[in-house]
Formats: C-alpha cells, sequence, structure tokens
C-alpha cells in the first residue's frame, strides 16, 4: 500500500534496491545518485551473485541492466524472482532511445519518448515505490 512520504523526506527514502550492472563506471554512478536518495542499495555485477543475494520480499526494486546479458539468462532470473514474490518491482535499463523500462524489454517500443511521455513514466515509478 503506498504511503506518502514524511515532509521534507524523500519519495525512494528507507527503500531497498538490489542493483545488478556488468560495468563499473555506470554500476559507480548509478549506486551513488540512489544512495543521494536515502536508497539502500546491494550492487552487484553478475547474475549468479545477484540470484545468491536476492531473498523473497527483502528489495522494493530490482534494477536490471539487461544490455550487458543473454536473454534467456535474463529471463530466467527475471521469471524465478517474479514468480516467487510479488513485492519486488523491476526496472530495466534498456539504453537509447528510452533507456528505462518497467516491463519486460521485449515490450520496448523503438520510439523514441517524448519528455511528457519520460515524465509520466518518473511519476507512475515514484508512485510504486
Amino acid at each position: 500500500m503506498y504511503q506518502p512520504p514524511l515532509r521534507g523526506r524523500p519519495i525512494f527514502a528507507g527503500k531497498r534496491v538490489l542493483l545488478i550492472d556488468p560495468y563499473q563506471p555506470t554500476r559507480h554512478v548509478r549506486v551513488g545518485l540512489l544512495q543521494r536518495q536515502d536508497i539502500e542499495v546491494d550492487v552487484t555485477e553478475s547474475l549468479s551473485v545477484a540470484r545468491c543475494m536476492w531473498r523473497p520480499n527483502l528489495y522494493d526494486w530490482v534494477l536490471l541492466d539487461v544490455r550487458r546479458y543473454l536473454p534467456r539468462e535474463l529471463l530466467t532470473f527475471y521469471e524465478q524472482i517474479r514468480d516467487v514474490s510479488h513485492r519486488e518491482h523491476f526496472a530495466f535499463f534498456v539504453g537509447p532511445p528510452q533507456y528505462l523500462s518497467l516491463s519486460w524489454p521485449e515490450e520496448v517500443t523503438g520510439e523514441v519518448a517524448s519528455s511528457v511521455q519520460w515524465t509520466e513514466r518518473v511519476k507512475g515509478f515514484k508512485a510504486t515505490a
């Protein structure tokens, strides 16, 4: 159930995220951005380590850079978590033109998202957090 944030506290504060990103430069930047919002971040560069770290209902979000892994391996990981725990939300880093998808990447269209669409996507992301 959504609860509005306390006055002066970021909406994502107190949330816990599992970030899976194989490239150190982007991983480092993403961790820094999340931590500045008072989000607790567990980070790994590999899906095999992520499988060991993940526990049902431990994370609010699983953030996954899909461009660096084999599709079948990603889909298996995604389905395992989704089938066991409905609490976690997923966001997929998919690269340009859209960059972020809240649905499985094969559903992502090749259209460039307008700034209005991007704003609505971010609002939806915040509302489900």
